[in-house]
């Protein structure tokens, strides 16, 4: 296979037996996850992962390329192929503010952005924006980075600190995919440990308090995850 991005993309509308009038499917209609205007081909994870591994990873010029593709899987296949550490602070921007889902926005921050070196002044940067996409951007990043590397270098706790102040001041937002990730924010901040639990907590309550219906639900959505007896059960383990 010539790894060409033309030549990547025709393989992929093979894989599904895609044409221009064939098996074109807006992604708008899944508006759980917020996807639009992209060609989904419907090609199994596990094939996109086959197809990363045969050009060899990390590719970022391959995965800049793809990136610009109007089309779900070539979108997939560009984080596959990303490089944490060849992505710049510009390119980290225009990713964050032109996610086109929520599913695109959460797989990106959980596989990728996260690992980025500025990934922690970066998530503070874009929760504080007053741009949606930028925002979600955000909340995301808090929440991969509370769940992958709670306790990295750059994870001061005046981090979580701010996250939940910004958690608190974006609740009410109108768009639901950044209150998707304001909540995850927060169910992730208070998985960290017992402490932060009970922060995380606290702040849900505060939010709770809100004349706002949709920051009620942004709370009730966190509450659910921060008092499970799962993640309750887990913190009993930790202690002595």
């Amino acid at each position: 296979m010539g790894f060409q991005t033309k030549e990547i993309i025709d393989r992929l509308n093979e894989m599904a037996g895609a044409d221009d009038s064939v098996k074109e499917i807006k992604l708008g209609h899944l508006d759980i996850f917020g996807i639009r205007d992209l060609l989904f081909l419907d090609i199994p994870h596990e094939k996109l992962l086959a197809i990363a591994d045969e050009i060899g990873r990390p590719r970022q010029d391959i995965a800049n390329e793809l990136w610009r593709a109007d089309q779900y899987e070539a979108k997939i296949l560009s984080c596959m192929l990303s490089d944490p550490a060849g992505i710049t602070e510009e390119q980290a921007d225009e990713l964050a503010g032109n996610f086109d889902s929520w599913f695109l926005c959460d797989y990106y921050c959980n596989k990728i952005l996260w690992k980025m070196p500025f990934a922690v002044r970066k998530a503070s940067e874009w929760a504080d924006s007053e741009n949606d996409k930028l925002l979600c951007s955000g909340f995301s990043l808090i929440a991969a980075i509370a769940l992958h590397a709670p306790h990295g270098r750059d994870c001061q706790p005046g981090f979580y600190d701010n996250a939940l102040f910004l958690a608190r001041k974006r609740a009410s937002s109108k768009n639901p995919h950044v209150r998707r990730a304001v909540s995850s924010a927060l169910a992730m901040i208070g998985r960290i440990d017992a402490d932060w639990n009970e922060a995380s907590v606290e702040t849900a309550g505060e939010i709770a308090a809100q004349p706002s219906e949709k920051a009620r639900w942004v709370a009730s959505q966190a509450l659910a995850d921060l008092k499970s007896s799962r993640v309750k059960n887990a913190f009993r383990r930790e202690r002595p």
